[in-house]
């Protein structure tokens, strides 16, 4: 083998060059993901009118976007028994994508009247003009006296906006809004979960179908860390498996 009859130095000078070659093949790859990425959101925003639509007929499902998150095999295992129950009163999710670049979004979460908060509709916007930094807008969630199921993860982080979800496995999944970061949550609300809320409702996606649906990694915050269990599209039900074991015990 030409290895084996070559002097260390040759092996090595080989060794670098082909740490050369594959740099350059990352810089095409990274290119490639980037205008998938903003191929995916092109036509994401060509669907809103189906989306507008769709939304008069989800309105006739009862806790129809519960049912959706808690079918999610990802999403799931970061919802708390009582995120449910204030999840259960979530009567819309909207993605508002910026037609100038449609990368960037709004998630808002649209509520009935409930006894958690008098918030009408959460909002949580995301800029990733910035490659590998995402700009993030949170909204203040005016919780009802007593009602606050973020006051644990703000005592044991002691401010009001930090990385609570990202850092504690036993934040409620309303610590997302006021998160410093949560760009992973956000690509698979907006770009998993919103599309394909149909299937996700009906129970018909699943890791068979994962390949169908990309999802795409548009950076993160300068303190994002990534979700509890970090999720790629590589992985599905495994995600829910290897979930906090406590958030999995109060779910079964």
């Amino acid at each position: 083998m030409a290895a084996e009859n070559g002097t260390h130095e040759g092996i090595e000078v080989s060794l670098q060059e082909l740490n050369d070659i594959n740099t350059e093949i990352n810089v095409i790859v990274d290119q490639l993901v980037d205008e998938e990425a903003a191929l995916h959101a092109k036509y994401e925003l060509k669907k809103a009118s189906l989306y507008k639509k769709r939304e008069g007929v989800i309105a006739n499902i009862p806790k129809f976007w519960l049912t959706c998150l808690e079918k999610h095999p990802i999403i799931t295992s970061l919802i708390e028994m009582e995120d449910a129950e204030a999840i259960s009163y979530l009567q819309r999710i909207a993605i508002d994508r910026s037609t100038e670049n449609p990368i960037n979004y709004k998630i808002e979460f649209e509520f009935a009247e409930n006894p958690y908060f008098s918030n009408k509709i959460l909002v949580k916007e995301f800029d990733f003009s910035k490659k590998d930094h995402a700009k993030v807008i949170n909204q203040k969630i005016d919780w009802k006296e007593g009602k606050d199921l973020t006051a644990p993860a703000k005592k044991e982080q002691g401010s009001e906006e930090s990385d609570e979800f990202s850092e504690n496995e036993d934040a409620s999944f309303f610590c997302w809004f006021n998160d410093g970061n949560g760009s992973e949550l956000a690509d698979l609300i907006a770009n998993d979960l919103f599309p394909n809320a149909g299937m996700y409702f009906a129970g018909t996606e699943n890791s068979d179908d994962e390949d169908d649906t990309p999802i795409f990694d548009f950076g993160h915050s300068d303190n994002e860390d990534g979700i509890n269990g970090e999720a790629d599209d590589a992985e599905s039900e495994e995600d829910a498996e290897d979930a906090p074991a406590n958030k999995r015990a109060k779910r079964d």
